[in-house]
């Protein structure tokens, strides 16, 4: 029910901007590349007073509006992808999870140029619009579809990240660079592409597509010689395919 709830209000939020024909103002937040838009803002806000109505008691945690306090809080992205949307490049996404007894129990991501609605509760499987999704059975590195990004991690490490898509562009079929996690995520659950990587990202980036990738068969873990943090996301998703995982791990990320 609550998945449910949760996408009715997605389509509707976004229906109704594309029905005012909102003008995009954009602002810088800490640096050139870390933008925000009024679209970002009001969606934010709609989604924080419904989320926090449709279940009493649950805190919240969003881009631009911080974190409330609880244990159990809704992580919520009104825009991945916010470059693409200001540019009206229509690769992004809106994503919202709930975070419960220390782990993400559900997850959405609605696509709205593409009217795509990736879903997944814990346990329970993951969705395409209420089709069953799962990740591909690609083996072999050289047959690889590889997503990455490099928005923030070129700030802090940006010999080892161009390192990696060196590597990547010379041993995998595609490398593709697309500007939203939260959709590279979805794409390596359904099956269009089998790996995702990319450092200094947010909860907020990653916490729907890390459980729709898991739903869906799939691995999650961090590209970097460390555990994976849900709240300091250095994310490494894939098919769960064991050959191919030790492959890219081995001759891409070098760990």
């Amino acid at each position: 029910m609550l998945v449910k709830e949760i996408s009715e209000k997605l389509r509707e939020i976004w229906r109704g901007l594309a029905d005012t024909r909102q003008i995009i103002n954009i602002k810088e937040k800490t640096g050139f590349r870390d933008i925000v838009t009024d679209v970002d803002i009001a969606i934010e806000k709609v989604l924080r007073d419904f989320l926090i109505l449709l279940l009493p008691g649950t805190g919240y945690f969003g881009e631009e509006t911080g974190k409330t306090s609880g244990e159990d809080f809704w992580i919520v992205d009104p825009v991945d992808g916010t470059t693409n949307f200001s540019r009206k490049n229509p690769h992004f996404a809106t994503q919202v999870a709930l975070y419960s007894r220390k782990e993400i129990i559900l997850g959405v991501v609605y696509d709205p140029s593409r009217d795509e609605m990736f879903t997944a509760i814990k346990s329970k499987g993951a969705f395409l619009n209420g089709n069953k999704i799962h990740v591909s059975d690609v083996s072999e590195l050289e047959k690889s579809s590889v997503h990455t990004g490099l928005q923030y991690s070129s700030n802090t490490a940006f010999e080892r990240v161009t390192l990696r898509i060196k590597q990547a562009i010379a041993k995998c079929r595609a490398l593709r660079i697309a500007g939203s996690a939260c959709l590279d995520l979805c794409y390596v659950a359904c099956g269009r592409s089998d790996i995702f990587w990319e450092e200094s990202l947010q909860p907020w980036d990653v916490s729907a597509g890390k459980l729709i990738v898991e739903e869906a068969g799939g691995y999650v873990g961090s590209c970097l010689d460390e555990p994976f943090s849900l709240f300091a996301p250095n994310i490494l998703a894939s098919n769960g395919n064991g050959k191919l995982l030790s492959s890219f791990k081995k001759n891409i990320l070098n760990i």
